[in-house]
């Protein structure tokens, strides 16, 4: 295993909706993609991982240069939300057949993120930065809104680091590490956070050690 650091730089703005954005998140999406099985995906993430916990910092990126932006998108109302989620009649039913075509089935909702200026994003690791690099080669766009041109990678560079990806040069966490995992300063930050993939799970989160927030 080697540390490394990883950095994309970009031709566009990255635009994240929330969290820490992690490289074994980048590393799993693109993972996911590939092989279609999520936890095949997160098995074979080429990084260090101690219980759980990818040695993977958090996305590290000019966070000064930052604006909020909205996009309106539809929902599909027999695809986007569960059944458990829409309100039922007395006999425990739905009150209506949800249809495709109808607009008034539908729906939309307004999605708000934050649109960062910046000319590159670095994020440091420990594990396999060969196979690392070959996963990433292929990786043209990322963060949110990637559909609409938001996070375009003009290249990918991959250097030898000190860091691990855990813990900073003062100690300091550089991605969320839960509690009783984080062997640094403690007198960091705590917050609620999702540590690990898949990180939408709520199952996922913790009380942890963690960087200041994107967002």
């Amino acid at each position: 295993m080697e540390k490394f650091e990883v950095t994309a730089e970009l031709t566009s703005p990255l635009v994240i909706g929330g969290g820490y954005f992690t490289l074994d998140a980048l590393l799993g999406g693109v993972l996911f993609e590939n092989l279609g099985d999520v936890e095949k995906a997160h098995a074979s993430i080429p990084l260090r991982c101690t219980d759980g916990l990818f040695h993977a910092s958090a996305a590290n990126l000019d966070s000064s240069v930052k604006r909020p932006i909205s996009f309106v998108a539809n929902l599909r109302a027999d695809h986007s939300l569960h059944p458990d989620l829409i309100l039922k009649n007395k006999d425990g039913g739905i009150h209506r057949r949800l249809g495709k075509l109808r607009r008034s089935d539908f729906g939309q909702v307004l999605n708000s993120y934050s649109a960062f200026d910046t000319p590159d994003v670095v994020w440091y690791a420990e594990g396999d930065p060969e196979k690392t690099e070959r996963l990433l080669s292929d990786v043209h766009f990322i963060g949110k809104r990637r559909g609409s041109g938001f996070g375009e990678v003009k290249g990918w560079q991959i250097e030898p680091s000190e860091f691990n990806g855990v813990t900073g040069p003062f100690d300091e966490p550089m991605r969320p590490v839960p509690v009783e995992q984080f062997k640094g300063d403690t007198d960091s930050l705590k917050v609620d956070a999702a540590w690990r993939p898949a990180y939408w799970h709520p199952e996922n989160r913790a009380v942890c050690y963690a960087p200041r927030g994107l967002t």
